[in-house]
């Protein structure tokens, strides 16, 4: 069994795709789903809602593999251990798990470099830039919304997984796992961002 949390648009036909929004069940409703599309994007059929923060997609240890792209970071902290505990838990001994979030340290760095405010918030997402008006757009912002609730560097990113008792924990790459399900969902802009930040990525074994 091989499990895709947060997957968004990055489906795999060897996984199960989980994702969170009602977005992704409300597009499927006639005439009202249209109206809650994530720019001009619907999602794939084969996405299951579940929710990882309220417990375990699965019976434990009984995953393989589980990977987790860009989704921790639109998570308090509490509810990211939370939902590491829960993906430990579902990992078979000796299965795999590798996570992608957004580079706190890389922004910072780009800030230091540029000294362009506007565009350190924007990257960061952890501000708002338009109101979002009418009755449309505060459904987008309901169902769609992309701000990050917690942010992280390699190091504490690192001291969560060993935590939990994950071992051979290392920086990983797209594309680097050796094992031939992860190219069904890994896509190399999760890994550097358009902008060039080189984001906090690890592959750990239970």
């Amino acid at each position: 069994m091989n499990i895709n949390i947060g997957c968004g648009f990055h489906v795999g036909e060897s996984w199960l795709n989980y994702d969170v929004t009602p977005t992704a069940r409300l597009q499927k409703i006639p005439l009202f789903g249209k109206y809650i599309t994530t720019g001009d994007d619907t999602f794939p059929q084969n996405v299951i809602f579940g929710d990882i923060r309220k417990g375990l997609l699965s019976k434990p240890e009984l995953a393989e593999n589980i990977y987790c792209s860009h989704t921790l970071e639109h998570m308090c902290l509490e509810e990211m251990r939370i939902s590491l505990n829960n993906i430990y838990k579902m990992l078979k001994k000796g299965g795999s798990f590798r996570l992608i979030v957004p580079s706190l340290e890389s922004r910072i760095n780009h800030y230091n470099a540029n000294k362009d405010a506007n565009n350190f918030i924007k990257n960061i997402s952890m501000g708002q830039e338009k109101s979002n008006k009418g009755l449309i757009g505060k459904l987008r912002e309901i169902f769609g919304s992309s701000r990050h609730l917690w942010m992280y560097d390699d190091k504490n990113m690192y001291n969560e997984l060993q935590k939990l008792s994950f071992s051979k924990i290392r920086k990983c790459q797209f594309g680097d796992s050796g094992i031939n399900v992860y190219s069904e969902v890994e896509d190399k802009n999760r890994f550097i961002h358009e902008e060039g930040h080189i984001e906090v990525a690890y592959h750990c074994i239970k």
